[in-house]
């Protein structure tokens, strides 16, 4: 299993046309393959969108991609409202959850961590013994490392039901001191968080 990460700059003001233009042209891809989930930032830097793709490998995204130009169909006609596009490969942790519709709520937390080399790994060894009671606090959606894109990039994505219940959450993990698990700090780089809003078309929000 694969994720693909797409992360798409947009012009001032244009998340809803972005929306309103996948939505619509979402029926000619998914056949092909599911999308994830589609969102937008509500905070850091804004008019972004960000849409995951799980694949059952590489060669599946490869013959998917081949498959699913279609004039007018798709891709979507972003061309106009687009500035900048990234993609990333991701390996999902061993803990990392089948990424299925789902209603969680209208808050998602996406957080992306740079590493030294061996970072990410240790990150899969300390997080294991400890998922499960950081879960029972909030959904993990998302976990995995980065194999194409920028490197050594440790990705996670978190739901909550709304701001208040993402505050309570920070303040009883801040309180035990328990989570995050301290294993590779010290080959941490840099952090990133962004607070996310489902897309109406996205199958998890």
């Amino acid at each position: 299993m694969i994720v693909e990460m797409r992360t798409y700059q947009l012009r001032p003001g244009t998340v809803p046309t972005l929306e309103s233009l996948f939505r619509e042209h979402l029926p000619h891809r998914t056949p092909l393959g599911p999308l994830g989930g589609l969102w937008h930032t509500t905070t850091g830097q804004l008019d972004t969108a960000v849409h995951m793709w799980p694949y059952e490998s590489i060669e599946e995204r490869m013959d998917v991609r081949a498959k699913m130009i279609q004039p007018g169909k798709w891709p979507p006609p972003l061309r106009p409202i687009l500035l900048e596009m990234k993609a990333t490969i991701l390996l999902p942790a061993p803990f990392s959850p089948p990424m299925l519709p789902a209603r969680h709520g209208q808050v998602y937390e996406l957080c992306v961590e740079t590493y030294l080399p061996g970072g990410p790994a240790d990150c899969v060894r300390d997080w294991s013994p400890l998922i499960d009671r950081r879960q029972k606090l909030s959904p993990l959606v998302f976990c995995g490392t980065s194999e194409f894109g920028a490197l050594n990039e440790w990705v996670h994505l978190w739901a909550y039901r709304d701001m208040d219940h993402r505050a309570a959450v920070r303040e009883e993990l801040d309180r035990e001191g328990w989570w995050p698990p301290s294993g590779g700090r010290e080959r941490l780089i840099r952090q990133q968080t962004q607070l996310l809003e489902p897309a109406e078309c996205s199958p998890l929000a």
